[in-house]
């Protein structure tokens, strides 16, 4: 069952521009259309335009209580965390692993924070068997990955992976004293409202529930309410609830190239290629190089969303498995672009041949 758009369209004239209609019938079409193709239980869509909601939808069995794993759009909440720890000085993204690992193998010692938030560190794709496994502590996990073998010299390649954000992480403890779990809600869960988010893609149990070994940057559960406070306030210049959360000029950090031009080795995004920031993805630039449009979709289809010319932020919120997900998100967001004009780089007539993102 949906909430109706035209609803939450009339809110958003009342409330902020009177001037306009949206109609997300080909947004709903989609989405319907995508739940059948691939039997899936549901779906949810919220867009927010200037900080009012345009658009709230939600398919089949999902409603706003529903919580589900959003996979590598942790990695976007993850770098946030370790962002508001940089903007007050405990850590800097320039901080390199044998800073706080005195004993982490000569190869690795001088990889920095930065290159673990932006994949150019070197690690291989593949995951670290530790990744997720609850038997382990974030440090052991962060041990193990300290261990594998560099697939190149740290920042000069690009390989999407979630071993360097887990072993950022372990160095974020250690800079705070806190376990992972206290910094992202001390930094993240808390001051954005997000009541139904944490670690725990396991358990059935309300969060927050705190585990020994977070998945820094694939391990969320989430709602889609919870994930669209972020979005809002990324696309607000880092404003929330009258508060500034993240100066405008952090989240522009987290939004530049911090690959530096590196040589792509693995991507798993099929759309033309504009860089990586710390945890999100630049779907598309302007002449200046600046982020327009940023987005973390994860593996099982959860992707957010914002384009800074129209004061967009969106999130999906969808659980599936398989490999054609990324190029509906891609289409998802060229449709939703359509309805309020946003200038999207995605179209139906790319050659969209996705892999998983991990």
């Amino acid at each position: 069952m949906r909430l109706p758009a035209l609803l939450f369209g009339l809110f958003a004239a009342a409330s902020c521009r009177a001037d306009v209609a949206y109609d997300f019938t080909p947004v709903t079409q989609q989405i319907d259309a995508l739940l059948q193709r691939e039997n899936l239980g549901g779906a949810s869509l919220m867009v927010i335009r200037n900080g009012s909601v345009i658009d709230e939808e939600y398919f089949g069995t999902y409603k706003t209580a529903t919580r589900i794993p959003i996979a590598s759009a942790s990695k976007w909440l993850s770098a946030l965390a370790i962002e508001r720890l940089v903007e007050r000085g405990t850590m800097s993204w320039s901080d390199t692993i044998g800073k706080y690992i005195a004993d982490a193998p000569a190869d690795k010692s001088n990889i920095t924070l930065g290159e673990l938030f932006s994949h150019t560190a070197g690690f291989p794709n593949a995951d670290a068997a530790c990744l997720g496994d609850q038997t382990y502590t974030l440090a052991s996990c962060a041990q193990q990955i300290l261990g594998m073998t560099l697939l190149y010299p740290p920042g000069t390649g690009f390989i999407y992976t979630g071993n360097g954000m887990q072993v950022g992480g372990y160095m974020a403890t250690l800079a705070t004293g806190k376990s992972w779990d206290t910094i992202f809600q001390d930094e993240v869960t808390t001051p954005l409202g997000m009541s139904h988010t944490d670690f725990a893609t396991s358990s059935l149990q309300p969060p927050y529930i705190g585990v020994p070994n977070p998945y820094v940057a694939g391990g969320v559960r989430s709602t889609l309410r919870d994930y669209a406070n972020v979005v809002q306030m990324a696309v607000q210049q880092g404003l929330w609830n009258g508060t500034q959360y993240l100066a405008a000029n952090s989240l522009a950090e987290m939004q530049l190239d911090q690959t530096h031009g590196a040589r792509i080795y693995y991507t798993p995004d099929p759309v033309p290629y504009y860089g990586y920031g710390y945890g999100e993805w630049r779907d598309s630039v302007d002449s200046l190089g600046n982020a327009v449009q940023v987005s973390s979709t994860g593996k099982f289809g959860t992707s957010p969303w914002i384009d800074h010319d129209t004061g967009i932020a969106a999130v999906f919120l969808v659980f599936s498995q398989t490999d054609r997900i990324p190029c509906d998100v891609h289409r998802l967001w060229m449709n939703v672009g359509n309805v309020v004009g946003a200038d999207t780089i995605f179209a139906d007539s790319f050659d969209c041949v996705a892999t998983a993102n991990d």
